[in-house]
C-alpha cells in the first residue's frame, strides 16, 4: 500500500511556498515564481533554483531567472503555475527522500478568490493541475518523477491562518487582508466560515508598488530602472546609481509605500469594510514588506508570523482534516 502524504502549495505571482507532511516527515520549500525556457543549462543551479523538464521542454525555475520573466496575468491557468506546482511537489519529495511511485499524494493548491467563487473556473483549474487524470512525467534537476494527482483540493487565497487556528477563531469575526505580489485579497470570517459577500480582490499587490516606484525614479532622477533594479530598490529601501546613494529616495520610497497601503485600505472601505468589531490579520509577502506602515496605521492589527506562509499553513490544515494520516 502506498504511503499517504500531504502537500500544500501556495503558488503566488511572487513566490511559491509549499509544505509536505507525512507520518514521520515534514519539509518546506520556497522559491520565486519565475520560469525561463532554455535549451540546455550550462551552470549548476543553486538552492532556490531548478532545471526542470516537462512535455519535452526544459526550463529554469526559481531565483536564478531574471525578473523580466515574472508573470502578471490575473489567471493561474498557465504553464508557469503548473510547472512551479510540480517543481514544489518534486522538490519536497527530493528533500524527504520519498519515491513518487511509493506515495499517494494528497494535494491542496490555491486559486484567486474571484475564480474560487466560480464553479466552472475552479473545476477547470483542478483538471488543469491534475493533467486531466493522466500520468505526469516531470524531471527535476535531471531526475525523473512520475506523478499521479487526483482529488486535488482547491483553496482560495486570503484564508490566512484561519484554519491553522480553528479553536481560537470560534465565536470571533476576523478580517483577513492578504497582500500578494499581484493582488490584495480581502475576506471576513465568522469563526472559520468565510462570509461570501466579503470575498473580494484588488490589483494592489506589491508589483504595482514596484511600478509606481520605478516611475518615480525615472521622473525624479531621469534614470531608467529594470524589474531587477526595482526588486533591489524595494528590499534596500533606497535608490543608488553608479555607487551613489540618493538619500532623499529613502523618504520618497517610504511615502510611496504609505500611499500604496492607503489605497489598499481605501479599496476595502469601498467594498463595505469598516473594520469595526473584527480582529484584523494581515498576511502575504506584502504584509512583511509593509509591516512598519501597517503597524503605524493599525497598531492593534496582527501581522502573522511568517506572513508569506500563512495561506499554505491553512491549506495543510484542510488536508489534515480531510485525510487523517
Amino acid at each position: 500500500m502506498k504511503e499517504p502524504i500531504l502537500i500544500a502549495v501556495d503558488c503566488g505571482k511572487y513566490a511559491t511556498k509549499a509544505i509536505l507532511k507525512s507520518k514521520d516527515k515534514h519539509a518546506i520549500t520556497v522559491f520565486r515564481t519565475k520560469m525561463q525556457e532554455v535549451e540546455k543549462v550550462g551552470i549548476e543551479v543553486n538552492p532556490g533554483s531548478y532545471e526542470v523538464t516537462y512535455n519535452k521542454k526544459s526550463y529554469l525555475v526559481g531565483d536564478t531567472v531574471n525578473e523580466s520573466f515574472s508573470n502578471f496575468d490575473l489567471t493561474k491557468k498557465i504553464d508557469l503555475h503548473k510547472i512551479c506546482i510540480y517543481t514544489a511537489i518534486t522538490d519536497l519529495l527530493r528533500i524527504t527522500n520519498l519515491q513518487a511511485e511509493n506515495v499517494q499524494i494528497h494535494l491542496a493548491i490555491n486559486i484567486p478568490i474571484s475564480a474560487y467563487k466560480d464553479a466552472t473556473s475552479k473545476q477547470e483549474y483542478k483538471n488543469f493541475i491534475e493533467n486531466h487524470g493522466e500520468l505526469i512525467l516531470f524531471y527535476l534537476n535531471g531526475k525523473p518523477y512520475y506523478l499521479y494527482l487526483k482529488d486535488v483540493v482547491i483553496a482560495f487565497e486570503g484564508i490566512g491562518i484561519i484554519y491553522d487556528e480553528m479553536e481560537q477563531r470560534k465565536g470571533k469575526y476576523t478580517a483577513v487582508v492578504d497582500i500578494g505580489g499581484l493582488n490584495t485579497t480581502y475576506c471576513t470570517f465568522n469563526g472559520i466560515n468565510p462570509i461570501f459577500d466579503s470575498m473580494t480582490v484588488s490589483n494592489l499587490g506589491i508589483n504595482v508598488l514596484k511600478g509606481k516606484i520605478g516611475k518615480l525614479i525615472n521622473e525624479r532622477y531621469g534614470i531608467a530602472v529594470t524589474q531587477n533594479d526595482l526588486e533591489r530598490v524595494l528590499q534596500n529601501g533606497y535608490f543608488s546609481h553608479a555607487g551613489k546613494i540618493y538619500d532623499e529616495s529613502k523618504d520618497l520610497i517610504e511615502q510611496m509605500k504609505a500611499q500604496h497601503f492607503r489605497e489598499i485600505v481605501e479599496f476595502a472601505k469601498s467594498r463595505d469594510y469598516t473594520f469595526n468589531n473584527v480582529s484584523l490579520d494581515f498576511v502575504g509577502g506584502g504584509a512583511y514588506m509593509l509591516c512598519d506602515i501597517i503597524q503605524k496605521e493599525f497598531p492593534n492589527a496582527r501581522i502573522v508570523v511568517n506572513p508569506q506562509f500563512a495561506n499554505v499553513r491553512s491549506f495543510l490544515k484542510i488536508l489534515e482534516i480531510k485525510y487523517v494520516l
